[in-house]
Order: structure tokens, then sequence, then C-alpha cells
């Protein structure tokens, strides 16, 4: 029964390290379509 619920300590832990992925997969998905916008100006000025 006991592993049926999930104890108090470690859900809050679950959820942060889920938000922390998110987080990083936003940063990292802005960044490279900036870097994709930004070769493309270079290609298209250049």
């Amino acid at each position: 029964m006991r592993l049926a619920m999930p104890s108090g300590r470690e859900e809050p832990q679950r959820e942060a390290e889920l938000k922390r992925k998110a987080w990083l997969a936003v940063f990292l998905g802005s960044a490279l379509f900036w870097v994709v916008v930004a070769v493309l100006i270079w290609k298209y000025w250049g």
C-alpha cells in the first residue's frame, strides 16, 4: 500500500525537475531559432 501512495517529499522534487527540463527546452529551442534566423540573415545580406 505504501508503494501506491507517493511520499510528499518525492512529488515536488519530480515536479521541479520537470519544470527545469521544460524551461531548458524552451530556452534551447529559442536559441536554436535565433541562430537559424541569424544565419539566414547573414546568407541573405552577406
